[in-house]
Formats: C-alpha cells, sequence, structure tokens
C-alpha cells in the first residue's frame, strides 16, 4: 500500500452523496488509510449516508449544488461557496468529480494555486445529449475547460475510458502528458464472485442503472414486445436509482405502469447487486448516455453474466464482442432484439461468455488495482 509521509489533506469534490458511496467510496478510504486527512465537499441528500461516511473518519461538509441548474446567479453562488470552503480546509489535493465539480475547481485552483485532480467520469447529457439545452451549453463547458488549464499548477485528469481521452486532448480541452486513464470504478471480484446461472425455460433479462432515458429502457422494452410476439419467454428486471435532480429522468409513474402491463418487472433501487445478479441470466445496457465504464458491466462480468450492451465508448472497454458479450449499435431496437435472442436461446454460450468476462475482470478491472493507480497519482501530485 501507498503511506504518505506526513498527513496531507485531500478534499473530494463530487455532486451528490448516493454517487460518491456507489463509485468513490473505495478510494477515499484508501486515501484516509494511507495516512491522510480526507474530507468530502458535496450535495448531501440521504443524512444515514453522512452518518456512515463521518464514522469512516472522512470529514463532511454540504455543500448546496444544483446538478442541472443552468441559473448563472445560482451557479455563482455554487463557485463563490465552494472557493470560501476550500480556502478554510486548505488542502493539499482537490480532486473534483463530474462535470461542475471539476469547472467549479479547475476555475478555483487558479486562485489557490493547490495541485487537484479532474475525473471525467464518462463525457455525460453535456457530450452526448441532443437536447436544444445542452447543445447550447457544451461550447461554454468546453471553454471553461479550456480556461483552466495553467502551467504553473499541477494537475492530472482522470479518464475512465481512452477513447474519452482522446476526445478531450484532440479538442484542445487538455494536454497529453496531464490525461491518465484508469478503467472506471473497478469492483472487488471476491464480493463480486462468479455464480452458476440458474437453469430456467425463462431466463432472467437484468437492467440495473441510473434511471435516466438516455440508459436506453425505452429502447428494451420495445425490443421485448418484439420478442415476445415471436414467442419467445424471459422477463425483465429493473433496478435503479430514481435520480430526480437530472434532466433525462424516467418518472417513477412510467416504470409502475409498465411494471402493471407486465412489461418489466420493477424491482426499485437494490442495494445486494451480488445477489441481484446471481439471480439473473443476461445484463443489458442499451445505452447511449455518455458513459465512463459502467460499472453494473463490470460486476455483471465479475458474476459470469454474458452481457448485451450499446457499442460506444465504455461499454467497449469492458465487453468485447463475441467474447464475454454482445455489442449493438446505440439506438438499434432491431440488432438489440437479435443479441438477446441469441443469447436468450444459447444458455451454452452464456456460460462461456460469462467465464471469459470474469477473466477480464480480474485482470483489468479490480478494485485493488483502480485504488493503487489512483494512490500513486496522488503520490505524484504530491512530490
Amino acid at each position: 500500500m501507498h503511506n504518505f509521509e506526513k498527513a496531507p489533506i485531500f478534499v473530494y469534490v463530487i455532486n451528490v452523496d448516493w454517487y460518491f458511496e456507489l463509485h468513490w467510496l473505495q478510494r477515499a478510504l484508501a486515501t484516509l488509510n494511507s495516512g491522510a486527512e480526507v474530507h468530502l465537499v458535496m450535495g448531501m441528500t440521504d443524512t444515514r449516508l453522512m452518518d456512515s461516511f463521518s464514522q469512516y473518519g472522512l470529514v463532511c461538509h454540504q455543500w448546496n449544488i444544483d446538478r442541472k441548474s443552468l441559473n448563472p446567479f445560482f451557479n455563482l453562488k455554487g463557485l463563490v461557496d465552494l472557493y470560501q470552503l476550500l480556502k478554510s480546509i486548505s488542502p493539499d489535493v482537490i480532486h473534483a468529480i463530474t462535470i461542475k465539480p471539476n469547472i467549479y475547481v479547475g476555475l478555483i485552483c487558479h486562485l489557490l494555486k493547490i495541485p487537484y485532480l479532474l475525473s471525467i467520469t464518462g463525457t455525460g447529457i453535456i457530450f452526448s445529449g441532443k437536447a436544444l439545452s445542452t447543445r447550447l451549453i457544451r461550447p461554454a463547458i468546453r471553454l471553461l475547460y479550456k480556461a483552466s488549464k495553467r502551467k504553473d499548477i499541477k494537475r492530472r485528469i482522470i479518464f475512465e475510458n481512452n477513447e474519452d481521452r482522446a476526445y478531450f486532448i484532440n479538442t484542445g480541452l487538455c494536454d497529453s502528458p496531464e490525461a491518465v486513464t484508469i478503467l472506471g470504478a473497478g469492483v472487488n471480484p471476491d464480493i463480486y464472485e462468479p455464480v452458476a446461472e440458474r437453469e430456467t425455460d425463462t431466463p432472467i433479462i437484468l437492467f440495473a442503472a441510473r434511471l435516466l432515458w438516455d440508459k436506453g429502457l425505452g429502447d428494451l422494452i420495445e425490443a421485448a414486445k418484439r420478442l415476445r410476439s415471436q414467442g419467445l419467454k424471459f422477463s425483465i428486471q429493473v433496478a435503479g436509482i430514481i435520480d430526480n435532480s437530472t434532466v433525462n429522468a424516467i418518472d417513477q409513474r412510467v416504470l409502475e405502469a409498465w411494471g402493471r402491463e407486465g412489461a418489466i418487472q420493477w424491482l426499485g433501487t437494490e442495494k445486494n447487486m451480488p445477489r441481484l445478479l446471481a439471480q439473473a441470466n443476461i445484463v443489458v445496457l442499451p445505452t447511449f448516455y455518455g458513459e465512463g465504464v459502467p460499472r453494473i458491466l463490470i460486476e455483471a462480468a465479475s458474476c459470469e453474466r454474458a452481457i448485451v450492451a450499446s457499442d460506444i465508448p465504455g461499454c467497449r472497454e469492458i465487453v468485447r464482442h463475441g467474447i464475454n458479450g454482445l455489442l449493438v449499435p446505440a439506438r438499434d431496437i432491431e440488432a438489440l432484439a437479435e443479441a438477446l435472442a441469441q443469447l436468450i436461446q444459447n444458455p451454452e454460450i452464456r456460460k462461456i461468455m460469462g467465464k471469459q468476462g470474469r477473466e477480464i475482470v480480474e485482470r483489468d478491472f479490480s478494485e485493488q488495482q483502480v485504488i493503487s493507480e489512483t494512490l500513486s497519482l496522488y503520490k505524484e501530485l504530491l512530490s
């Protein structure tokens, strides 16, 4: 393990607590265990999470950030609040995660002259969305990323996949030497362990993701209609976080209506993902969102489940077509239906793909590897 010489002060700046718990908690705890003092600055939505972070020894600060607001006045207030908070903590390194914290921290570190890291956890709706509001704001976001480049402050920009890294470098949003790829959040293969599929004539297809339209659940429902009209037997389980603080959220009433129609089985938010994966036969993510590396796909591969996913950056990183799953063009319902049909009808192929997925995770996507690579970057910025 990397141990720091003297106790440096680290601050993680992130938009919301549940996202931090899901993707970043293990890295923050490893930083703490290496001898650092660790602060979390974020939008706190759940007091139970705040209590559990504090019990670990992480210092929590509430930051009022509206993740979907484009109101300049409100965003300026968020920036000023963050500046004052960071100045009072006086950290040695700041790690900002997701677009708004990235931009705010990039600008603030100009003034405070503190080494920092930005994590690009996929390009998100801002870079991939088709709505007019996102298209209008995109040039401003790009300009702000460019504005935060400085030669006299050490920084690293961490990408979850190489295609996002190339895009940022090629469009001048960052420089090649400062851009690093660390593949997703990783999972612990001992927790996400292989469980043999239950033999069944009605395979369970699992869709588990943040409930945004861009994650492709609507396309999955359409593909399922076609498959059922061909007489194929299967069921679709849907689990995930309903995230109303973002545009493109699927309304819970829509999910409940699909449940009543028998299109899906709506499970709500599920904490025990290994259990959910153990009872599934196939995992699907027909996303057209700007992904980093979707965690559910790493978890699925670790549990030896065959995957159907969109052929886009991030999904391509973990799913190798024909090896541990099938990649289909995003928004192509016909191709999605065909890929699902192939796996529904072939339990043997699913089994082989599952085994190969597990090997990919053990080699490239273990949590330990991600933690080790992240702590190495921290040491580099401190030196």
